[in-house]
């Protein structure tokens, strides 16, 4: 059984590879030729059928497929172009609009499989550097994801019967995405926000599609979305922002603020630690207005993934290390905030081994009124002193008035 066909193959019961596997064939040297011949003739048979029957199941993989890149070599199965993952190795590529990239990750190590369930997990990581993408993932088996066929109308939509690829309206869709076992957020609720995921390492290969579409990106004036790919099993290696990214900011002199967060954490304890936290900084343009909570800061110019910060801010001083944090509790100074100004600075924790998290963000804006003095203070004392002396002498001449008209 393959997909949803079956394949049947007679075989005469008092046929020549029925006698030679049954151990009762005669003792002729040709009749033995024959049936070895048989037996082989019949598994060719089989294993071309069912190389047709794959072909003919996945054939949905040809919609949309981007093609390689000038100078780009890709892996090859059953005529699909399709990039290997590397354990831990971040891909970083662009994707046309309306089309689909194809990976493929396997692990068979032993090591890893023979883990606890709580510790035997796989991260699935995709940064969006611009623009929106969406990630699909099929765990073992042909064939690979099929993004084109999620979009489902219900019945009483009104629209045509036809499957159509996200963003789905979940007010006239149902979502459901054939040869998937998951997918990102696909309803427009969370476009161009990272898609993490960290599943059960049950099975030793992944077939993973990444898509771009169309109109939500050419909407925001993205062309062709770019974006970070990664999977990893170690897991302890990976660093996750502690309270789910969240940053604090407050003003603690004219042109200066204060940054803190939570410090990052390893799960499990022991493979990895902290090596640095990077702080981003980048000065927002009137126009860059955030457009929903799960971006930061819009979908031309995303700042809460590492690849988006890289490309659209730049780092503040010197990398930190754990002396910048005290009983879990991180904070930085930043100084030369410029006046009525909006800034964004967000954090970058990176582990010994290399990998890197980005936390949410924060947008600051510095306030304040300037004083200055019109005359020095010596003058304001003489000043004072003159207004006291005159009121002094005006109050006893009032006095000595009505004691002398008494």
């Amino acid at each position: 059984m393959v997909g949803s066909k079956t394949i049947g193959i007679h075989i005469p019961q008092k046929s020549l590879a029925a006698w030679a596997i049954s151990g009762a064939m005669p003792a002729s040297p040709s009749l033995c030729q024959h049936a070895v011949i048989g037996v082989v003739h019949y598994t060719v048979v089989v294993f071309v059928q069912l190389l047709i029957l794959c072909a003919t199941e996945c054939s949905h993989e040809d919609i949309g497929l981007e093609p390689a890149a000038p100078g780009e070599v890709l892996s090859s199965f059953a005529g699909r172009n399709y990039t290997q993952l590397g354990e831990g190795r971040p891909v970083e590529h662009e994707l046309s609009l309306n089309m689909t990239r194809l990976y493929l990750y396997e692990n068979i190590n032993v090591t890893t499989m023979g883990l606890p369930d709580r510790y035997r997990k796989l991260i699935l990581a995709l940064e969006p550097c611009e623009g929106v993408v969406y990630l699909f993932v099929r765990r073992t088996r042909r064939c690979w994801p099929a993004p084109h066929s999620c979009c489902q109308p219900l019945p009483d939509s009104g629209l045509p019967p036809d499957l159509t690829a996200p963003p789905c309206n979940l007010a006239a869709h149902k979502i459901k995405c054939h040869w998937t076992h998951f997918h990102s957020v696909i309803d427009g609720t969370q476009d161009a926000a990272p898609t993490f995921f960290e599943v059960p390492l049950g099975s030793t290969k992944h077939l993973i599609s990444v898509y771009a579409p169309y109109e939500v990106n050419m909407r925001n004036g993205v062309r062709r979305p770019r974006y970070r790919l990664t999977a990893l099993a170690d897991i302890g290696a990976y660093p996750r922002p502690g309270l789910q990214g969240r940053l604090h900011a407050k003003q603690v002199a004219d042109m200066s603020v204060e940054l803190s967060w939570e410090e990052a954490t390893f799960v499990p304890m022991g493979i990895s630690d902290l090596r640095h936290y990077h702080v981003y900084s980048s000065l927002l343009l009137p126009e860059d207005q955030r457009t929903s909570d799960a971006v930061f800061v819009s979908l031309s110019k995303v700042m809460n993934s590492v690849c988006g910060l890289e490309r659209n801010a730049v780092k503040y001083g010197r990398p930190l290390d754990s002396a910048a944090c005290s009983g879990g509790h991180c904070k930085v100074v930043l100084s030369g905030i410029v006046p009525r100004r909006r800034y964004m600075f967000n954090i970058v924790s990176e582990s010994y081994r290399g990998f890197q998290a980005a936390y949410s963000g924060v947008v600051v804006t510095a306030d304040w009124m300037e004083t200055s003095k019109l005359v020095s203070d010596g003058v304001m004392g003489l000043i004072g002193a003159i207004c006291g002396t005159v009121f002094g002498v005006v109050v006893i001449g009032y006095l000595w008035i009505v004691k002398l008209y008494k």
